[in-house]
């Protein structure tokens, strides 16, 4: 059984390599369900500030490896199922350690790359409700290269490209789960 943790910038395809995960009928987690959860939980509407603010502060207060340890159980719950898991949203060195820690050699990093005027025209067209305007997105960045994530992204075992047509990165993508599948 074969466990992926997706790194990579905002709106890099992780999102679409994740769709192609479930389609061939793996287990996928992604982190950011869990600070949009505690988001809510504390009563804060789901915008770019506050969920940027939540994820920044439970790193600053729990260490930076705070949402890969809060996401073992749930991981741990998929695998017991019997499936791949894909992991979508790894952020950064601490939380790669975390997953190596709890997964070891079973674990395999996948780096989905774009460049940022891509990743921006893609935000400006989905309209994710924490994405925000060019402004929030460029914070966004700088918030998350500050997290350890161009590190875990240069670290990754596998990268995809995605500078081209979502079909590509689809094929792409489903080639190299195939491979990993037969690990």
């Amino acid at each position: 059984m074969v466990i992926v943790a997706l790194t990579g910038m905002p709106a890099a395809g992780k999102g679409e390599v994740a769709a192609v995960a479930r389609e061939r009928g793996w287990a996928v987690h992604r982190i950011g369900d869990l600070v949009w959860e505690e988001t809510k939980r504390r009563g804060l509407e789901l915008a770019p500030a506050s969920v940027g603010a939540v994820a920044n502060g439970e790193r600053e207060a729990h260490g930076y490896g705070v949402w890969a340890s809060r996401s073992l159980e749930r991981i741990d719950a998929l695998r017991a199922a019997g499936s791949h898991v894909l992991i979508d949203g790894m952020r950064g060195e601490q939380e790669l350690v975390v997953f190596r820690a709890a997964y070891g050699d079973a674990l395999v990093t996948v780096a989905v790359v774009a460049s940022a005027e891509q990743r921006l025209a893609r935000v400006q067209q989905r309209g994710r409700i924490d994405d925000g305007d060019a402004a929030a997105f460029h914070t966004r960045d700088e918030r998350e290269l500050g997290w350890s994530l161009a590190e875990t992204i240069a670290a990754a075992d596998e990268t995809l490209a995605n500078e081209g047509e979502l079909d590509a990165l689809r094929a792409a993508a489903g080639e190299l789960l195939a491979r990993l599948e037969s690990l």
